[in-house]
């Protein structure tokens, strides 16, 4: 792996993971009025981020769930916020696509010219730095 193929990677990493966050952030926001300490939020994105990515959606929804029940909201907020996170999630993963595309024809970077597809991205997201 090259470093612009490297640089794009963690690009990448670092928007979903800015995103998960917003998301998560909004959601408790919005449907709780709880403010849960933001260092904590952060990190837990991050995990959460990668196990999704590196692991299993399964288990990042899990561990999504296990994260609110931590919070201490009822089984109706938990399901709401976790579910408004991975659907806000799945949607700015799609986003990214189509921008790093976008951005991949523009400024001549090979590793991201390619008309991406949902496979293609998971692809290169869980190829990470082999």
């Amino acid at each position: 792996m090259n470093m612009v193929d490297a640089g794009a990677l963690m690009i990448m990493f670092l928007l979903l993971i800015t995103i998960y966050y917003g998301f998560l952030s909004i959601s408790i926001d919005v449907f709780t009025y709880k403010h849960p300490k933001k260092v904590y939020m952060a990190i837990f994105s991050i995990f959460t981020v990668f196990i999704s990515l590196r692991v299993s959606y399964l288990l990042g929804f899990i561990m999504l769930l296990s994260f609110l029940f931590l919070q201490k909201l009822s089984l109706k907020e938990t399901l709401i916020v976790a579910f408004s996170t991975q659907f806000g999630f799945m949607m700015g993963m799609a986003v990214i696509m189509i921008f790093l595309t976008s951005l991949g024809f523009v400024f001549n970077i090979p590793s991201l010219q390619m008309n991406m597809t949902f496979e293609d991205m998971m692809k290169l997201l869980m190829k990470g730095s082999k």
